[in-house]
């Protein structure tokens, strides 16, 4: 299945401003491996806590900026691995708003399924469609977002780094 799919990560789940360097979605399920191509993930700092159906009118113009791309992505399923995403631009979190992150892929034969979190409120935007097939400007509302990871580095004053980790969700439900 081809997907677009939009997350909004609250800041208070977050807690503290630091440009995000990986992102670490962890499976949920047996499947056999799969791939997709042209797997892209922008991210953007937003005020909303909630999405509307329309993808490009959860943040504004100018704001969404492209972190990772891929031309193939090889998923290894199984209950328990890892996809550590590097970023290609490190993306700095202010802190003080909220975070988007919108993942993209217009082909593929990905089955795989990571673990999720039900966040209690429609944080989650998705469009599904077959390989080869178009998108849509809209998506469906999921109250269940991906379990992540972030990690990156957190400047404390001029002269002090240090690093952060945030654990996004529970693998356990």
């Amino acid at each position: 299945m081809v997907q677009h799919c939009q997350v909004v990560v609250l800041q208070e789940e977050i807690k503290t401003a630091f440009q995000i360097n990986s992102i670490t979605f962890v499976f949920a399920w047996p499947e056999e491996t799969s791939y997709v191509t042209d797997f892209t993930i922008s991210m953007a700092n937003v005020e909303n806590d909630q999405l509307i159906e329309t993808f490009s009118q959860n943040y504004d113009p100018g704001t969404l900026v492209e972190v990772y791309h891929c031309d193939s992505l090889c998923l290894e399923n199984g209950y328990g691995n890892e996809l550590v995403l590097e970023l290609d631009t490190p993306f700095f979190y202010n802190g003080q708003d909220n975070l988007l992150i919108d993942i993209y892929y217009p082909d593929g034969e990905c089955w795989s399924r990571v673990y999720n979190w039900e966040a209690g409120t429609a944080r989650c935007l998705r469009y599904l469609f077959l390989p080869g097939g178009s998108g849509s400007s809209t998506g469906y509302f999921f109250e269940w977002i991906p379990y992540m990871v972030f990690e990156g580095t957190a400047n404390f004053d001029q002269s002090t780094f240090g690093a952060v980790k945030v654990i996004l969700g529970d693998i356990n439900h």
